[in-house]
């Protein structure tokens, strides 16, 4: 048994309106909160467990990133050179003619050539940004085994149903009787997080919605990510009573399609909007740069969305969704819930709400997965009784970071090897590709003992639409590695991006870059 005690400005973000943070304690014991008390009252049962106090930070339910395409996220934005058109839909920028080589070519090699320095690599990014869950992994040719939780494959489950995967995904649009077998496995309680109508207003992606709505699949378990091709009269559709959960990636939808969802028209029908960072390509680093886009695009188009608001985004609203799937609570501080931990220092002036939006990966103290301390502040993790950790540098900001290497689970892996590991594959392409090559050759590729691969989870419409391996490994070019912080290269990128048109501009300022 382990316990874990973390005193803080506590904000559980219960309920629709959740309170403004306040002083008290949350309490854990192995992979549950227990309890969450305000003032000194305290419960029995936790003599000797490690009590951190971060006095005035803010203790928050793990950020939940419900978008993302994990394998992607070693690489840089993109931009098709000369491109200043909106693209359409998510069918059209996988044409372009630097897409293969400059996104799944790199991607499949890093795949194949070290998926698990990419592995960890990309759970190191998400906890530096504060996320304690993550949607969008890729799938494997074996178990591996992820200090994040993996909302893709959570087997928690209702009274009956632990053990199975309660949460069904899909990149590829569903028709026909792929589309009717998602619709029952959400009558059944399942949970369906599905790429839906991306793309601009009234492309012809809107039918994956319109389809959606014909099957009756329009259902409180049903999560759409994107659905920003969708008009004001599409959200109508969606009852309030059967309101499930839309995935809004503004940062995203701006860079491809100068388009976003229509956030207010959807919290209208009840619809819980969450956030997703996306993929390294056209995304945020994190969910602390997505949220500070979020405010940007709102304020742009004059949505009515509070600070509150966003923060729930990336807590309670995913965590509702989730939960309903699961049967057992996440994104909130309830008994019971999982116990997932994010503190976060809040930065610059205003309510604990505008300070926490606020916050960069400066201010990330602490980040706890199932009750045990992963990624934070070195002094924090130490007290918190963190496992074996490896140390590294974050925003000028010493940190701990408990990831256990892939080869002795005993032991804390080191930030060197995995950035060296990705480091020699990114510098010697050809060499990578060959020695992947010949490692899946050297037993059965299926086995619990093999090696590992990973495979990607977007199309390539250019290459028949499978991602696969290059065609010829010589021409393969990858960019440097980027670092999991926002930084000035990522900005440039950005600024440098004609089809956003300059409504992010504000956006660096806000990283104090």
């Amino acid at each position: 048994m382990t316990q874990l005690v973390i005193a803080g400005q506590v904000a559980t973000m219960v309920g629709d309106v959740p309170e403004v943070p306040r002083r008290g304690r949350v309490w854990i014991r192995d992979d549950a909160v227990v309890d969450v008390t305000f003032g000194e009252q305290r419960i029995g049962g936790f003599v000797g467990a490690p009590e951190v106090d971060v006095g005035d930070s803010y203790v928050l339910p793990g950020f939940i990133d419900l978008h993302n395409h994990l394998a992607y996220n070693a690489l840089p934005l993109w931009a098709e050179p000369q491109r200043t058109e909106p693209w359409l839909h998510n069918k059209h920028w996988t044409q372009a003619d630097t897409y293969t080589e400059s996104i799944t070519e790199p991607a499949w090699t890093y795949a194949k050539a070290c998926p698990e320095a990419l592995l960890g690599y990309v759970q190191v990014r998400e906890m530096a940004g504060g996320a304690t869950s993550a949607q969008g992994w890729p799938s494997a040719n074996r178990g591996y085994q992820t200090v994040m939780r993996n909302v893709d494959d959570e087997r928690a489950g209702r009274p009956g149903k632990v053990g199975d995967d309660l949460i069904r995904t899909s990149v590829v649009t569903k028709t026909g009787d792929a589309l009717a077998g998602a619709v029952r496995q959400m009558e059944g309680g399942a949970g369906f997080i599905y790429h839906c109508a991306e793309g601009r207003k009234d492309s012809r992606v809107r039918r994956d919605y319109t389809d959606l709505q014909g099957a009756d699949g329009l259902l409180p378990t049903f999560i759409g990510i994107h659905c920003c091709a969708l008009g004001a009269d599409d959200w109508l559709a969606w009852s309030p009573q059967n309101a499930g959960g839309v995935v809004w990636s503004p940062l995203s939808n701006l860079v491809l399609y100068g388009d976003t969802t229509l956030v207010d028209d959807a919290r209208a029908r009840g619809v819980r909007v969450c956030l997703g960072s996306d993929w390294g390509p056209s995304g945020t680093r994190n969910l602390l740069g997505e949220m500070k886009v979020a405010r940007l695009v709102a304020r742009h188009l004059g949505y009515s969305v509070s600070d509150r608001d966003i923060v729930q985004m990336a807590t309670s609203n995913p965590g509702e969704l989730l939960t309903r799937c699961w049967g057992r609570p996440i994104g909130r501080l309830v008994p019971g819930a999982f116990a997932d931990v994010t503190v976060v220092r809040g930065h610059g002036p205003g309510d604990a709400w505008r300070r926490i939006l606020a916050a960069t990966e400066l201010h990330v103290e602490l980040v706890v997965v199932g009750g045990v301390p992963r990624y934070g502040d070195e002094h924090l993790m130490l007290a918190a009784g963190a496992p074996d950790a490896f140390g590294m540098t974050v925003r000028r900001r010493r940190r701990l970071v408990a990831l256990p290497d892939p080869l002795d689970a005993s032991r804390a892996w080191s930030w060197e090897q995995i950035m060296g590991t990705l480091r020699t594959v990114q510098s010697d392409p050809p060499a990578a590709i060959a020695n992947a090559s010949a490692r899946a050759a050297a037993g059965s590729r299926f086995a619990d003992d093999a090696a590992l691969e990973l495979f990607l989870d977007m199309p390539d419409t250019r290459r028949t639409g499978r991602a696969g391996p290059p065609k010829n490994p010589a021409a393969v070019r990858i960019p440097p590695v980027p670092p999991v912080e926002h930084d000035s290269d990522w900005f440039d990128a950005l600024d440098a991006s004609p089809i956003q048109a300059g409504v992010l501009a504000g956006l660096r300022r806000e990283f104090g870059l």
